[in-house]
């Protein structure tokens, strides 16, 4: 069930989230880019969320233990992105999706125990493709995650038609008999910020945004100017964390941390 008992309070500051979908950092030219950025936020006291999906390395025979863990040392979040393919069939021309409830624990519970042996148990999530249902919720409850951010932000002209596609307004708490579990919608993509999302940070009464792009994204020019023009538009300090804004949501008059 979804629990909206949420306190929304007028005078939290506003804030928006720089959040990486990071599925290739396996490649080395996404990671020589990736290095970069990472590195030159860190330097400007500037930091990231990066939702790590670590399966297509291990698919690739590759380690990106030292990588996530420099990425971490950097002041950067770690937390995990999982697509739901039906075993190592995760190339473009060969991907299949698999998303019977057994899958769907499989992948979590793998990329979950891939990225705690790296050192960071991740405490937040996002869906690859969005796809979210029961069946993700309450396995990220039982693998004790703080906040999942695979529902999005709804804008005009959006279809919302797919039982397995979910679209908030403001974040919710989901609750089963195991636990509870934060849902903060992501806002839209870098690109789909400068289109309509400034323009709904000004207009709305949302207190954050959630922002994102891949990692491989950054192997675009036209991306990476779209990056260095965010930054210089939101004003760095308005950067958080999407960890520390699921900590400022609080509900039922007390906090998810």
């Amino acid at each position: 069930m979804i629990d909206v008992r949420i306190v929304q309070d007028s005078r939290l500051m506003s804030s928006i989230t720089l959040a990486f979908h990071a599925e290739t950092l396996h490649e080395q030219r996404v990671w020589k880019k990736v290095n970069r950025v990472a590195g030159w936020m860190a330097e400007h006291n500037m930091r990231a969320t990066f939702f790590v999906y670590p399966f297509p390395a291990a698919v690739a025979g590759k380690s990106i233990s030292e990588r996530v863990q420099w990425l971490g040392s950097l002041g950067h979040e770690i937390a995990q992105h999982t697509h739901f393919y039906a075993g190592t069939k995760i190339i473009k021309h060969e991907k299949r999706d698999d998303f019977s409830k057994a899958n769907v624990i499989h992948c979590l519970c793998r990329d979950f125990e891939t990225l705690k042996e790296f050192g960071f148990p991740p405490k937040g999530f996002t869906a690859g493709s969005w796809f979210v249902n029961d069946a993700v919720l309450d396995g990220l409850v039982e693998l004790g995650f703080v906040y999942d951010c695979s529902a999005r932000f709804p804008r005009q002209k959006t279809s919302h038609r797919g039982p397995n596609k979910r679209w908030l307004s403001a974040p919710q708490c989901y609750s089963n008999t195991h636990g509870r579990l934060l849902c903060l919608p992501t806002t839209c993509s870098l690109g789909e910020w400068f289109k309509w999302g400034h323009k709904a940070r000004r207009e709305s009464d949302q207190f954050y945004q959630i922002v994102y792009l891949h990692d491989y994204d950054l192997l675009s020019l036209k991306r990476s100017l779209l990056l260095f023009c965010f930054m210089r538009m939101i004003k760095w300090a308005a950067l958080e964390q999407s960890a520390s804004v699921a900590e400022r949501c609080l509900f039922s008059g007390g906090s998810l941390s």
